[in-house]
């Protein structure tokens, strides 16, 4: 999604156009895909987690709270799902053991992104522009997943996932502009 959401005044995603897509090879499988995916939501819920914890402002704090809470709903649904689909038999330890987790959209840990911007990241406003920057790119990567997936099930997920996505930028873009006319 080239130059983001218009609608989120002027903020961007920071992807390019081709971002992500490094993460595919072109020839996943569908158990691929959720396995990318739960990985993905892992490094999100420690993204929020981190915010949660640095930030002073607790309204913010609820809200990175609140979010970190639902990347953890999003990797049970991805769990329950690969669970389902895979003709292996493993438990979700072995599954989790197996997966790249903790990186988000952009190919970083959480820690890295936090450390990488943290001399940026002056105002509790910098942090959200960040997170609606990731978000934004997690919407358009589910997206990608969902058109590529063979799984109609997985598909349906990746769909739900994106819109979920949204309503993330949603609300970290409702309490940025509480923040910024503050």
């Amino acid at each position: 999604m080239k130059g983001g959401f218009d609608a989120w005044n002027g903020l961007a995603s920071r992807a390019e156009v081709d971002q992500g897509i490094y993460l595919f090879e072109g020839n996943e499988t569908s158990e691929q895909f959720l396995s990318l995916a739960y990985g993905l939501e892992e490094g999100n819920h420690k993204f929020y987690e981190s915010l949660s914890l640095t930030t002073e402002d607790e309204e913010v704090k609820k809200l990175f709270s609140m979010l970190a809470g639902m990347e953890n709903e999003h990797k049970e649904r991805i769990w329950k799902r690969y669970h389902n689909l895979s003709k292996m038999t493993i438990d979700r330890e072995n599954f989790e053991i197996n997966i790249v987790t903790g990186v988000l959209e952009d190919g970083k840990t959480a820690h890295a992104v936090l450390e990488d911007y943290s001399s940026t990241m002056q105002q509790v406003t910098d942090a959200m522009e960040l997170a609606m920057s990731l978000e934004t790119d997690a919407l358009d990567l589910y997206l990608r997943m969902a058109h590529k997936t063979e799984d109609s099930e997985a598909e349906k997920i990746f769909f739900e996932l994106s819109e979920e996505e949204r309503f993330h930028l949603k609300k970290l873009a409702e309490m940025f502009r509480k923040k910024v006319s503050v």
